[in-house]
C-alpha cells in the first residue's frame, strides 16, 4: 500500500507526466519523468533495470502506482521491452 503523504506527491507527478507527455502509455517514459520530480525518499521505492539486459521489471510499488495512474488519468501504462520501445520510436529511445 502506498502511504498517504507519498500518494499526494505521486498524484501530482502523474498529472504533470500525463500533460507533459501527450497521454503516453509507456511506463518507462512516465517513470523517468516521475523520478525527476519526486523526493529521494520516494525515488528509492522504484525498481532499477537489470544490469546485463537493461530491461525493466515492475516491483509491487510500481504495480500499485500503475493502477493509481489509471485511476487518475484513464491511461493503462505498459511496461515494454527495450526492443519494443526502440521500435515505437524509430530505432531510438525517447526521453
Amino acid at each position: 500500500m502506498i502511504a498517504r503523504d507519498h500518494l499526494d506527491a505521486l498524484e501530482e507527478a502523474a498529472i504533470i507526466s500525463k500533460s507533459a507527455l501527450n497521454n503516453t502509455d509507456d511506463w518507462v517514459t512516465i517513470k523517468k519523468i516521475m523520478l525527476r520530480s519526486l523526493h529521494p525518499d520516494l525515488r528509492k521505492s522504484f525498481s532499477t533495470r537489470d544490469q546485463n539486459t537493461k530491461e525493466q521489471s515492475l516491483n509491487e510499488f510500481e504495480k500499485q502506482l500503475i493502477i493509481k495512474y489509471k485511476e487518475l488519468t484513464g491511461i493503462t501504462l505498459i511496461c515494454r521491452s527495450l526492443k519494443e520501445r526502440r521500435e515505437l520510436n524509430g530505432g531510438k529511445l525517447s526521453h
